[in-house]
């Protein structure tokens, strides 16, 4: 399995879903879908279809997220030069491009974190909502399901869990956050959800970061730890630290019908 396979195969994971989701799983397709108009819970993870499949497919999809903005995520672990003519044909258009990084955990250098920086791990409701506080200001205003807090609380609270958030702090302020996933059966663990706030950046927060959950990677002894980072924020960033490059990964969206 190369290292993009792996990456992609964790993001096939949607133990994380909310209960409001629906998911539909084929072998040509998985996608999810819900009422409320969330990118990430309105798109298709996963298109193994035949080129002559695809417009109905797509077709399908674009039925299933009516109303809502609907997302297709491509990576080129397949050829995709066929899906994405049907789906530029369909008015998605190509809005995010991330770069496919893993570096190599037993021989990774752990960055160095800043002394006015400090790290801490996600174990209750003051610091989830200081991590939703961050994620918020970093990307945007998120809708939350009145489920999400326990939810999320359950699946990273415990030391010894899958799912790890933590959030960085600078003067008693919160101003960066990120997770990571543990894969065992892929050797893998999924670096997700880094992000700063505007007004923070450039103070080694994001570093801070990388370097705990790499050190968490190297506690739960995976052979790799990677990222979907975003052509020109995140990538260049985790490049400077040692992660290749192996791949590519779009965003095509189409706006919610009006």
């Amino acid at each position: 399995m190369t290292p993009l396979e792996r990456l992609e195969r964790a993001s096939w994971d949607l133990t994380w879903l909310p209960p409001d989701t629906h998911v539909v799983n084929r072998p040509e397709v998985l996608a999810v879908s819900c009422a409320r108009d969330v990118p990430y819970l309105n798109a298709v993870l996963r298109t193994r279809a035949t080129p002559d499949h695809l417009p109905a497919l797509v077709e399908e999809v674009a039925a299933m997220h009516r109303g809502r903005t609907s997302r297709w995520v491509v990576v080129d672990s397949t050829p995709t030069a066929a899906l994405r003519d049907t789906l530029e044909g369909a008015r998605y258009r190509a809005t995010q491009t991330h770069d496919a990084r893993l570096v190599h955990v037993p021989s990774a250098v752990l960055p160095s974190r800043p002394d006015t920086i400090a790290v801490r791990r996600v174990t209750d409701e003051a610091t989830l909502r200081d991590c939703w506080a961050v994620i918020d200001a970093a990307f945007g205003p998120s809708q939350r399901h009145p489920n999400d807090l326990t939810a999320e609380l359950t699946a990273c609270a415990s030391e010894r869990g899958r799912i790890q958030r933590f959030v960085a702090y600078a003067d008693g302020a919160p101003i960066a956050s990120g997770g990571i996933t543990r894969y065992p059966e892929l050797s893998l663990a999924l670096l997700w959800g880094g992000g700063t706030v505007p007004r923070a950046r450039g103070r080694g927060a994001y570093r801070a970061l990388v370097a705990t959950r790499l050190a968490c990677a190297r506690r739960w002894d995976v052979g790799f730890a990677g990222l979907y980072a975003r052509t020109g924020s995140s990538s260049p960033l985790v490049a400077k630290l040692g992660f290749a490059r192996h791949g590519e990964m779009t965003y095509y969206t189409r706006d919610a019908d009006t």
